[in-house]
């Protein structure tokens, strides 16, 4: 329950119970009782009290019954969000591995092309050759040596 209706509902409790026992002789007092098939003398007001008891038992059992079928429902629609969301990860993972692939495929076959047209790439620190970053270095700007 949210903080008004719990609020709300405790405070009408606490007025049945007050004017109960502010009233409690009055409730007290037999009258007769018809139930169809035999007539009582019973005190009328505990009768009816009883009842509300119950029937309030009952709304509060229901919504307890409510609530836990709610949240047994977002477990399971939690998990299948999180399987879902996990095989979403992984195919992006392949795609990305796919491309970087494909990316490193077609630098070696760019560098197969200029070495065959006699093209000399200079080094540019020396005595180390030419070597083509891959797509990992280039994003995050870190080269190896």
């Amino acid at each position: 329950m949210n903080r008004p209706s719990n609020v709300l509902a405790w405070g009408t409790a606490a007025i049945v119970a007050a004017l109960a026992v502010v009233n409690w002789s009055t409730l007290m007092a037999l009258a007769p009782l018809d139930l169809l098939l035999v007539r009582v003398q019973a005190p009328l007001g505990v009768v009816m009290l009883g009842l509300s008891a119950v029937l309030a038992a009952l709304f509060f059992f229901a919504y307890l019954f409510n609530q836990i079928g709610s949240m047994l429902e977002a477990r399971k629609l939690l998990r299948e969000i999180q399987r879902v969301q996990d095989l979403a990860d992984k195919a992006e993972a392949s795609r990305i591995e796919a491309l970087h692939q494909l990316i490193a495929s077609e630098f070696r076959s760019v560098n197969e092309r200029l070495s065959q047209l006699g093209v000399q790439t200079a080094p540019t620190n020396g005595d180390q050759g030419f070597r083509p970053h891959s797509l990992t270095e280039i994003m995050t700007g870190h080269a190896r040596a």
